[in-house]
């Protein structure tokens, strides 16, 4: 498949990925289709664009949220779990966080 010029909505597809895709990208670079992942998300989303606003008649901004979140700037990748402290390791009682709960509501304990 050939790829189409990268135009400005490219580059903030790729600028969006590389931000809150970065293991996408990792993939996709390593498998040498990055850039016709981002020439197909550019294109999906000029197509979803026009569909939106010449042939349903949706005004721009609307259609332009809605096209580039479905086809251009995907949601973050999850992150892996942080590890809590479990909490009889933190070496504080009940007591003394009810303390320092009313310390702040200027009562007393």
């Amino acid at each position: 498949m050939d790829t189409m010029e990268m135009t400005a909505l490219g580059e903030k597809i790729l600028k969006h990925w590389r931000a809150h895709r970065p293991r996408m990208v990792a993939e996709l670079e390593k498998s040498n289709r990055l850039e016709e992942a981002v020439s197909e998300a550019q294109e999906a989303t000029s197509d979803l664009l026009y569909e939106l606003v010449s042939v349903q008649k949706m005004d721009y901004p609307a259609a332009w949220e809605l096209a580039t979140r479905e086809q251009a700037f995907l949601p973050e990748e999850a992150r892996p779990p942080r590890k809590r402290p479990s909490k009889s390791g933190s070496g504080r009682s009940s007591r003394s966080w009810k303390k320092r709960r009313a310390l702040r509501r200027g009562t007393s304990a």
